[in-house]
């Protein structure tokens, strides 16, 4: 350095060496352990990572430490992701860290897209193999455990689907070293369930939770599968090679839940109004009638134009073909003059038939071509006319299969509805039959009036003597009361009044 130049500031130094280490480290994966660590009021986490002979500052900024799946713990180890930041005020650096995981989750990391890429290689995540999902499946087999959480998600999800669906649960563990060959186990015994569609669903974990959804038994199985199958594995950012090998991969299992079959509000929205769709088809078939006679017209034109323009041309040629003649025959008797001049010995009428005959056989030639264009023309307005009769019968068809489809598609939906409101109104019958006094007196029980006609309850409303009405299941009778008898139930004694 230059003794003559100026001195830097601690400002412009520090600035430097920000900028050298800043751009040098922006990318840092470091592994520690976490001490001295601290929350501050702001939200901002504050700690040390340290090893056996060095530490370093670090920050988990508040914006940052609210997206952290796992957070860093006081005496633990881990493995932090971000850069390095200088503190100006003070002079110092610090890791700005962006990211966590378990110290053990970056082996399993690098064994997973090894795995990964070995998979790809055979073809097992490749597009063209995935199969395509139902458009309304009748059967859904639900591929998870009994206990876990995203079973009852799922089964949410399910309960606003249309009525017809039948839910089938292969049980399974989802978390375990022995979990991989039993889910395999359960995939394949869901291929004889006749199900349209397979659901392998599991709640949220780390990457050793989710682990058996990498094993390779797993995949194939998902891969083998003769049915669609949809995973629904952990959350949206938890990703495992079941979702590559899988037809579908959805977020969570309530998404996998919503994707294999649509809600009855959809299904709703999608019924046509027949209304419409008589009054489309009646524009559309009006808009063709009214192109089918355009067409005509502009056939009709076509034909008149052309038959105007061959006309011409016959016109064109016969004219041509009068001052050719006439041309002809002036140069023949210029020369047939010169001739008769010079050699008046000769005859020249054989060379005027020859002459004749040529002229002659030219006019033949002229009306034959008039006739073969006339002949092509012809041809082609056929053709023309019989290319608009298919268009038009086509399209009537294809009109009629539609209509036809939507017909049955609606027939089928009423009767839906109608076994549904049948079985409602029988579930009524039952419950208005049970509820029917007849009913309680067909069980032995009668029923007591006064000489009013007052229903008598209690043994405080008779008196020696009163008249009574008891009502049986199959008639009346008539009685009175000779005296009554009060049941002492808590001694088991009885009280006699007259």
């Amino acid at each position: 350095m230059n003794a003559d130049e100026a001195p830097l500031s601690v400002t412009a130094l520090t600035a430097r060496i920000r900028e050298q280490l800043e751009r040098g480290f922006s990318r840092v994966r470091l592994s520690g352990e976490v001490s001295r660590f601290s929350r501050a009021a702001s939200g901002h986490c504050y700690f040390t990572i340290k090893d056996a002979h060095a530490a370093i500052a670090a920050v988990i900024w508040r914006s940052t430490a609210s997206r952290l799946r796992l957070q860093p713990k006081e005496g633990e180890a881990f493995i932090f992701h971000g850069h390095i930041s200088v503190y100006e005020a003070r002079g110092s650096y610090q890791l700005v860290v962006t990211a966590v995981e378990m110290l053990g989750a970056g082996q399993l990391a690098a064994q997973l897209e090894r795995r990964k890429q070995q998979l790809a290689a055979r073809g097992w995540f490749a597009a063209e193999r995935k199969q395509p999902l139902p458009a309304l499946p009748q059967h859904i087999a639900i591929v998870t455990s009994a206990q876990a959480a995203a079973l009852q998600d799922v089964r949410k999800v399910l309960h606003s689907r249309p009525g017809w669906l039948r839910l089938t649960l292969i049980n399974t563990p989802v978390q375990g070293m022995q979990a991989a060959p039993q889910i395999a186990r359960a995939l394949r015994q869901a291929q004889h369930t006749q199900a349209d569609v397979i659901l392998l669903v599991r709640g949220g974990g780390s990457i050793e939770d989710l682990w058996c959804f990498n094993e390779e038994c797993v995949v194939q199985a998902v891969v083998e599968s003769r049915i669609p199958v949809i995973s629904g594995i952990g959350h949206e950012i938890d990703t495992t090679l079941v979702d590559y090998a899988a037809d579908v991969r959805a977020a969570t299992p309530s998404n996998a839940a919503e994707l294999c079959c649509p809600s009855r509000q959809a299904l709703r929205h999608q019924l046509p109004d027949m209304r419409q769709w008589r009054q489309g088809l009646l524009q559309r078939l009006n808009h063709a009638r009214r192109q089918l006679q355009q067409q005509g017209a502009l056939m009709a034109q076509l034909r008149h134009r052309q038959h105007d323009r061959a006309r011409h041309d016959v016109d064109r040629l016969y004219r041509q073909l009068q001052h050719g003649g006439h041309y002809c025959l002036q140069q023949r008797r210029g020369a047939l003059v010169a001739l008769r001049q010079r050699l008046l010995q000769q005859e020249p009428r054989l060379k005027l038939q020859r002459q004749r005959q040529a002229v002659h056989a030219l006019e033949r030639h002229l009306q034959a071509m008039q006739y073969g264009h006339l002949q092509q023309s012809s041809r082609q307005l056929m053709l023309a006319r019989q290319a608009l009769i298919r268009l038009r019968s086509d399209v009537t068809s294809r009109r009629r299969h539609v209509l036809q489809q939507l017909t049955q598609r609606c027939g089928r939906a009423i009767q839906v509805r109608l076994h549904q409101g049948r079985t409602y109104w029988q579930a009524l019958h039952a419950k208005l039959h049970g509820m029917d006094p007849r009913a309680v007196l067909h069980r032995g029980y009668a029923l007591v009036q006064d000489d009013k006609g007052k229903l008598v309850t209690r043994l405080g409303q008779l008196q020696k003597g009163q008249a009574l009405s008891v009502h049986f299941a199959d008639g009346l009778a008539h009685t009175r009361v000779v005296k009554t008898t009060k049941i002492q139930r808590t001694t088991g004694k009885k009280n006699a009044q007259q």
